[in-house]
C-alpha cells in the first residue's frame, strides 16, 4: 500500500487481502481507524477516513484497487 496521504482520486494502490474484510471485485472499503484493515464502505464510516477505495481485481493475496473518494481536509 503507498502512503495514503499522497493517493488522489482515479489512482490505483494494492492492499493485500489479509488486510480487507471480506475482499470483493467491485465493491468499496475504507480504512478502519487506527489499524490497516480495510472495511466495507458505507456513507457515514467514510466521512472521517482519509480515502477510499474500489477493488478492480484480485491476484493471490493482492487486491488491486482505484482510489475512489478522498474528503477534503
Amino acid at each position: 500500500m503507498q502512503d495514503i496521504s499522497r493517493l488522489e482520486v482515479g489512482m490505483t494502490t494494492k492492499i493485500g487481502t489479509d488486510q480487507v474484510e471480506g475482499p470483493d471485485v467491485g465493491r468499496e472499503y475504507v480504512r478502519a481507524l487506527d489499524s490497516n484493515t480495510w472495511l466495507p464502505f458505507t456513507e457515514g464510516a467514510a466521512e472521517d477516513r482519509p480515502l477510499v477505495v474500489r477493488i478492480d481485481n484480485i491476484d493471490g493475496d493482492v487486491c488491486h484497487c482505484t482510489v475512489t473518494r478522498k474528503p477534503s481536509l
